[in-house]
């Protein structure tokens, strides 16, 4: 059988140790944890673009995106000394963009049924000829067997193998052992959803550097991806653009004032939220339409879930309980850590979820 990198192969060969590691455009995070006493924060890493030559590691094209493999080796590397990890068996996120979900329905079938109709049905549905992608699925409807009337929803991520080379490449050149690659959606999902709301209806919205991405996760289950071209750089960027200021300032800017402090940034942001606000609820709405559930809770995380006022704006909206994520609210980790991770948990939560993967 070919090496599939989103299955997680054996872990019983390794040491007990392992790296999440998230490579976004304008910063690298990387988490390292063992399973002591659950889950335990053994170290943590970020660089971000401003601090390493202000280049970005990924690369945006019309037709794509590029990792920068050379510059994110030297990252990492560099992180690694500063840091004094050791660890090698590693666990990759795959941005969004770099990704393809979709969702299918199929009639009732056995499960040996299922995998072979998901390659007859993915070509429909994906946008690159099926030798270009590797493909990861999921049923999040409906239970496979041999004779039955209950059709099966699927989920279907698919990944060009061209990026899955890259993550490759980089692994290789750090001596790191890839236990998996996986969509990001996946890491932000086990990060974010916590035992009090597995039985629930979760929306966890990652307001990321380039993109935002609109997840439903249904009784611990990833229902429904969507990604918008939102990001926190162009809020950043509008007001840069509006105050005529650089973007480190108004990044600054963005972050203490957001759209609660100063009515003149309110005024700049507010559109932005509004149209993501209008596109979650269109979100919700179709999901009520097909599934007949509705959200219960919103989960905000990412950079741009920091920014002041974000979160009453979206409870004003929604009038449904909104929080901003703290991935590290049930990992152990040193005394007098308890500030700083709640203040950087937004950012590293994807990170933090890729670790996940080996603990649980």
């Amino acid at each position: 059988m070919p090496f599939n990198p989103f299955r997680k192969i054996g872990l019983k060969l390794f040491s007990k140790n392992f790296l999440g590691i998230d490579i976004g455009s304008s910063s690298i995070k990387v988490v390292e944890l063992s399973p002591k006493n659950g889950a335990k924060l053994e170290n943590y890493a970020q660089l971000k673009t401003e601090y390493f030559a202000g280049k970005e590691f990924i690369q945006h094209f019309q037709t794509g995106a590029l990792l920068s493999g050379p510059r994110v080796v030297e990252a990492l590397s560099a992180m690694f000394e500063e840091a004094k990890i050791k660890t090698k068996n590693a666990f990759f996120s795959i941005p969004d963009y770099a990704s393809f979900f979709t969702t299918f329905t199929l009639p009732s079938m056995s499960k040996k049924e299922v995998e072979e109709a998901i390659k007859y049905e993915a070509p429909r549905h994906i946008p690159l000829p099926l030798a270009d992608v590797t493909l990861d699925w999921q049923i999040i409807k409906g239970t496979p067997q041999f004779e039955g009337t209950v059709p099966l929803k699927i989920l279907l991520v698919a990944v060009p193998n061209e990026t899955i080379e890259q993550y490759q490449d980089i692994a290789k050149s750090l001596n790191l052992k890839i236990l998996a690659l996986e969509a990001e959606v996946f890491a932000l999902a086990r990060a974010l959803v916590k035992y009090q709301d597995k039985k629930g209806v979760v929306c966890l919205i990652d307001v990321g550097y380039k993109t935002t991405t609109i997840n439903i996760v249904s009784h611990n289950i990833l229902k429904t991806s969507h990604s918008i071209d939102l990001s926190s750089e162009e809020l950043t960027n509008a007001i840069a653009g509006s105050l005529k200021i650089d973007q480190k300032r108004a990044e600054i800017i963005k972050n203490l004032y957001g759209v609660k402090k100063a009515p003149v940034i309110k005024e700049i942001l507010m559109p932005y939220l509004k149209n993501l606000s209008k596109e979650t609820k269109k979100i919700f709405n179709d999901y009520f339409l097909d599934e007949k559930e509705r959200v219960d809770k919103i989960i905000l995380s990412g950079g741009g879930a920091r920014m002041p006022g974000i979160s009453e704006y979206f409870n004003e909206e929604f009038k449904i309980p909104v929080e901003v994520g703290n991935p590290f609210l049930d990992i152990n980790y040193l005394s007098g850590l308890e500030l700083i991770l709640q203040k950087i948990g937004p950012e590293f939560t994807i990170a933090l979820g890729a670790a996940l993967r080996g603990i649980y």
